[in-house]
């Protein structure tokens, strides 16, 4: 039987280990073992069980489709996935498909026992993890505030000093590393130097960074600068890490989902006192230049006025493209070409465009997007008549909400019964039936709505008082824009440009709203612009949704007409 093998480890210190090695040699063995033929395999190094967007659970989920393999040999159930709801989705979708999945280190039968225990394992590995990651935080903030220092990455000037002999781990100042702080503090209030030119009297001077090298950028010494550090004020919980909210390489997998950072509220840091090294009086001097320094910084004097600021994405290696200026010219301009270490995908093509030109094009391009209404008309009713045959509920979803009713009901019961037999305790009960329960009023909100939104798809028309309206008041807003109306207007039809050799890709909404077009709207769209046709009109737009999305935007169609259609 061909067959293809799936392991999984979730960590990164589980990946550089080589953790996941061992799970493979393991499975090879049993496949020898036992006359297997392992055809491929599927490896997600490092990425969470708790989330199906996994590259290497995508890559088997698509030889199962294409009918590649007919088995899938796998080490244990959590290294399929550590959510319940999710590994019997995928059970599921194997078993329909009439592959066969073994784990090596226990057999499930296919009959309700089989299945009743493979998902109480589930459920317990999903416990497990929840407790375990519980006391793992509750754990590490009580050795906080008894004086634990987290992580071994310490702030320029000291040294980590690991726990032992009794002792918490700790910062304690290192001697050659402290004299350059202070000789970078005098510089800043005494001499009035600038974080640019404090780096470059560092790297003139010789004088070695922690990582050995000369080279000082001007965003570390202003990092030394700010920190509480070195008045004796170290923090712990100053940021908690969320997902997030718009990131130019959200197609991409990520291993780490909460990649982003929020600021805690300043009351829920743990301060940990550790020895200073710089004067009082001369870090609040340095505080008061930094935010007087602020204020009169060139950023802040709109010199030059960049009409799609903070909007431009490199296509390259997905960085922000900022303003640049040369030779009195300005450009959007990726910072990858002049700087070689910086933290991304390197790459040697120049992604460049003059600024000038490139905003008068953008902003041509939305004028004439919203000056044919006749046009988007008749190009999205193509769009809503294809959209309608393929989302609208029919019979075969409402026998599929039932079937999903009855497997909540089944799995209710399944619960109970693992809590009488003392499998799990009355807190994890608890939590599982709030989930049932929340489940059931999702899917039964569903059932109720779908007559009625068939109805409302069918009788949706489109008008064109609802296109001309929502161009007139753009028309009437862009007419006789200043550039702080022009900069609020783009960013309102403008999410993201991505730039790259010979094209320019802007992603934007069009809101349909009343009133003032400035208001901002949380509906998206997208057209496209190449640099190449500056004299052109930009084609239709395009959205992909879901089906609930487009479910939810057929009920209310008037508010999202003008999303759907799309340049070809």
């Amino acid at each position: 039987m061909n067959i293809a093998i799936y392991a999984r480890v979730s960590s990164e210190k589980q990946a550089k280990e080589g953790t996941i090695e061992s799970q493979i040699e393991a499975l090879r063995e049993y496949a020898k073992a036992n006359n297997l033929t392992i055809t491929h395999e599927c490896i997600d190094d490092g990425v969470t069980g708790t989330t199906l967007t996994r590259p290497g659970l995508d890559y088997l989920r698509d030889l199962i489709a294409e009918g590649l393999i007919q088995g899938v040999l796998i080490l244990s159930p959590d290294r399929l996935s550590r959510t319940q709801t999710h590994q019997i989705l995928l059970m599921d979708e194997f078993k329909n498909q009439n592959i066969q999945v073994i784990f090596t280190n226990q057999q499930f039968e296919d009959n309700a026992e089989g299945n009743l225990m493979l998902q109480i394992q589930a459920a317990v590995s999903e416990y497990e993890r929840a407790k375990i990651l519980d006391r793992t935080r509750r754990g590490r903030k009580y050795a906080v505030k008894n004086g634990q220092m987290l992580g071994s990455m310490s702030p320029y000037g000291y040294r980590f000093i690991p726990k032992g002999e009794g002792k918490h781990a700790r910062w304690e100042i290192e001697p050659r590393e402290t004299e350059i702080v202070r000789l970078i503090f005098d510089l800043y209030v005494n001499q009035r130097m600038k974080g640019t030119q404090i780096a470059r009297h560092l790297e003139s001077e010789g004088i070695q960074t922690r990582s050995g090298t000369t080279k000082w950028w001007c965003s570390v010494v202003y990092r030394i600068l700010k920190s509480e550090a070195y008045i004796g004020n170290a923090y712990m919980y100053k940021n908690s890490y969320i997902e997030p909210l718009k990131s130019p390489k959200y197609k991409k997998y990520r291993k780490v989902k909460n990649s982003a950072q929020k600021p805690r509220p300043r009351e829920d840091w743990i301060s940990i006192p550790v020895t200073s090294s710089i004067d009082q009086h001369l870090w609040h001097v340095a505080q008061a230049l930094l935010k007087q320094n602020a204020h009169s910084a060139r950023r802040n004097n709109n010199k030059n006025e960049y009409l799609l600021r903070g909007l431009v994405v490199c296509g390259l290696c997905g960085c922000m493209v900022p303003g640049y200026v040369s030779n009195k010219s300005t450009f959007y301009s990726c910072g990858a070409k002049r700087n070689k270490n910086i933290h991304s995908k390197p790459h040697d093509e120049l992604i460049q465009v003059h600024r000038q030109t490139f905003d008068a094009k953008i902003w041509q391009g939305l004028i004439e997007l919203l000056h044919d209404p006749e046009n988007l008309k008749e190009q999205l009713e193509k769009r809503l008549d294809r959209r309608n045959s393929s989302i609208l509920p029919t019979t075969n979803t409402d026998t599929k909400t039932d079937k999903d009713l009855e497997r909540l009901n089944v799995q209710e019961k399944r619960i109970l019964d693992a809590y009488r037999e003392g499998i799990i305790d009355l807190e994890e009960l608890k939590s599982q039936k709030e989930k049932i329960a929340a489940r059931r009023i999702t899917l039964e909100a569903k059932k109720k709505a779908a007559p009625s939104l068939v109805e409302s798809a069918g009788k949706t028309e489109i008008t064109m008082d609802m296109l001309g309206d929502v161009s007139a008041r753009f028309q009437r807003a862009m007419a006789k824009a200043d550039f702080t109306t022009r900069e609020k207007l783009a960013n309102l039809l403008v999410n993201s440009v991505t730039l790259y050799t010979d094209k320019a890709v802007v992603k934007g909404n069009i809101p349909i709203m009343r009133g003032d077009v400035l208001n901002p709207s949380n509906v998206a769209s997208s057209f496209f612009c190449s640099q190449a046709e500056s004299t052109h009109a930009p084609p239709p737009l395009t959205q992909t949704v879901s089906t609930d999305q487009a479910l939810q935007r057929i009920h209310r169609l008037h508010y999202a007409l003008s999303l759907l259609y799309q340049r070809k």
